[in-house]
């Protein structure tokens, strides 16, 4: 219930209507000092219409202060639904700013951890694949060696051979001429 500007001429009009506008603007008459009884039925009439018109000004006031008494109810209720509404609002808004930041955090913890293994993992395989390189080229290394040596001394019992064959040839020979 909001006081518009029709509501106070609608107010103003039924004023106007009643008798309290004629009452207000009668001028007051100076009678005459010595007083004179009047009439009851004058005296009655007058009673009367002070009676209405005190009526329809208590009936009146008593209107606009209900009037206004209901708008500031429904101003203060609907300044608190605002205000709960607002309230709750940013309750569920910051509990979903709340959660939106939880979730990112852990993803983002989940995906660091997961970058991180992943690193280590790599480094070991490289690490890995390293020493079997190393062992690898080391067990190629001793191979050869051991193929060089075998084939030295092969050589040198070849030629030992062939040394022992030329001096029995020549002990031979030697017999034959003696």
């Amino acid at each position: 219930m909001h006081i518009t500007a029709e509501k106070i001429k609608e107010a103003a009009e039924a004023l106007e209507s009643t008798e309290l506008k004629s009452f207000m603007f009668q001028e007051p008459t100076a009678g005459p000092l010595t007083r004179r009884r009047r009439s009851s039925r004058s005296t009655g009439r007058s009673r009367r219409s002070t009676r209405g018109t005190r009526r329809s000004t208590r009936r009146s006031t008593r209107g606009t202060r209900r009037s206004t008494r209901r708008s500031t109810r429904g101003t203060r209720r609907s300044t608190r639904r605002s205000t709960r509404g607002t309230r709750r609002s940013t309750r569920r808004s910051t509990r979903g700013t709340r959660r939106s930041t939880r979730g990112t955090r852990r993803s983002t913890r989940r995906s660091t951890r997961g970058t991180r293994r992943s690193t280590r993992r790599s480094r070991r395989s490289t690490r890995r694949s390293r020493r079997s390189t190393r062992r690898s080229r080391r067990s190629t290394r001793r191979s050869t060696r051991r193929s060089r040596r075998s084939t030295r001394r092969s050589r040198r019992s070849t030629r030992r051979s062939r040394r022992s064959r030329r001096s029995t040839r020549r002990s031979r020979r030697s017999t034959r001429r003696s």
